[in-house]
């Protein structure tokens, strides 16, 4: 028989007979096979959605989304401000660094290593806490999470001499890192396709204030109580997040979609992604896009302030207006998702970055006596990030199988792995040049780009395909 019949055949097999009663006994063999290949491909999309909604069974159904209105925008505002957890741990204490190395006797070369050290807590924690996620639940992690935070804040703020302080800023990374990766992992199991887009638009909205708002309110807390005062007040909010999660955030992750056999098998689950190519072509979006964010924040203060003649207080100003812009353009990705699509936001989001990174690597070749086309480059590179920071999250989340918390983990990981290679190349050629910050921002937005359309083509063949076009609809088909 030809395929084309056997086809044919296959479908008319499957088809409902319009008898009235059909005994069981009496089944055919090949509408029992249609309907177990529909209930596992049915099953395969649920775990495939990394969503905890409601299954067609009515098994579970995801606490968050049968809130009202009041507790589900607190759960969001809870869910925003873990997600500004990075900015916390990194920039509140910033302005005290020197009165840290002088009250600790250490060198400024040692306090700064308390940044790299915290860095390196926060990647290594989503790295484990997001694929334990996947197989232990949501709430439990969170609140422990929470916990080490808060505890190693306020040891900080004891601490007598720097290998401790070092230490403990360490253990402050990782408890940070719990908040930011489960508040994306929850925000996967309860949201989907242009839901979630518009979700994650609204955390990266409020995680962008978290930059300009830390050293600011760090620097009056340090200026009137001293630095230990700052690690008071970082206790105090761990404190705070920990008493309303406790009896407003639930567990969004559907026990039947966990993954069993303990630690070993998550961190092997993991591994999974790696096999993914449209999932890893989206973080490497979120990689090489956030390698240029980090070269920004090291170079633009010499940028501004030594080539430009800008004061401090300006600098703020023009650091604060570029976050504004992120914050705008990630809630427009919101906003234009359903009716235009993840793929073709990144797409279009991702070629004015590049067109912005090559506009301020001219003006670094240039330097322009107005320091206004410089000004204006880099506000076009940061704020055109929201737009793609939050689609391609959205994006590979959708094209992979194995968790939202690995996936969550991973995409965490890029973006602090890219940059901390990144943001030492930025004063490569001196303080009086804006080259290594221009040359880099353009060949990462390039690379970025090529793993944005790889991405886009890989996502019809990805494994998660059926129901990540399920979740975005038909403006994602696009």
């Amino acid at each position: 028989m030809s395929r084309k019949r056997r086809r044919k055949q296959e479908e008319a097999d499957c088809r409902p007979t319009p008898a009235p009663a059909v005994p069981a006994s009496t089944t055919s063999k090949a509408s029992q096979a249609c309907t177990a290949s529909s209930a596992s491909k049915a099953t395969k999309g649920a775990m495939a959605s990394g969503a905890g909604l409601a299954t067609e069974s009515g098994a579970f159904a995801n606490p968050i989304l049968a809130m009202g209105p009041l507790k589900k925008s607190f759960v969001a505002l809870l869910l925003s401000l873990f997600a500004a957890f990075g900015p916390l741990c990194t920039d509140m204490y910033l302005p005290s660094l020197p009165d840290i190395a002088q009250d600790l006797d250490i060198t400024t070369t040692f306090a700064q290593a308390s940044i790299t050290s915290c860095l390196l807590g926060f990647a290594l924690g989503q790295l484990f806490i997001g694929p334990l996620s996947d197989g232990w639940g949501r709430r439990g992690l969170l609140l422990f999470s929470l916990a080490v935070f808060t505890a190693s804040s306020l040891l900080c703020s004891y601490a007598a001499d720097g290998w401790t302080f070092l230490a403990l800023r360490f253990f402050m990374g990782v408890g940070g890192a719990g908040g930011a990766v489960l508040s994306r992992a929850i925000s996967c199991d309860t949201y989907q396709g242009p839901d979630l887009t518009r979700f994650m638009s609204l955390l990266m909205a409020i995680h962008s204030v978290g930059p300009v708002l830390g050293p600011i309110v760090g620097g009056m807390v340090a200026g009137q109580a001293g630095w230990r005062a700052v690690f008071h007040l970082l206790a105090a909010i761990g404190v705070f997040l920990f008493v309303c999660t406790l009896p407003a955030v639930p567990d969004t992750l559907d026990p039947a979609r966990r993954v069993p056999g303990g630690v070993g098998a998550s961190l092997r689950n993991m591994s999974r992604l790696f096999g993914h190519k449209a999932f890893l072509c989206y973080a490497g979006v979120q990689g090489f896009t956030m390698a240029g964010f980090f070269t920004y924040i090291s170079a633009s203060p010499f940028v501004c302030q030594k080539i430009y003649g800008f004061s401090v207080g300006e600098y703020s100003l023009i650091f604060a207006s570029n976050a504004i812009g992120v914050s705008l353009f990630a809630l427009a990705a919101g906003l234009l998702s359903r009716r235009f699509g993840d793929r073709r936001i990144l797409a279009v989001g991702d070629a004015l970055h590049t067109l912005a990174a090559f506009a301020l690597l001219a003006c670094a070749m240039v330097l322009p006596a107005s320091p206004w086309p410089m000004l204006a480059s880099l506000f076009a590179l940061v704020s055109t990030q929201g737009l793609t920071m939050t689609a391609s999250f959205t994006l590979g989340i959708s094209s992979q199988t194995v968790g939202a918390g690995a996936a969550s983990g991973i995409l965490g990981v890029a973006v602090f792995l890219f940059g901390c290679l990144s943001s030492p190349l930025a004063g490569l050629a001196g303080p009086m040049s804006a080259m290594p910050l221009g040359i880099v921002c353009a060949i990462s937005s390039l690379c970025s780009l090529a793993c944005t359309f790889r991405g886009n083509r890989l996502f019809e063949s990805s494994p998660a395909r059926a129901s990540a076009e399920a979740m975005l609809g038909k403006a994602g088909r696009r």
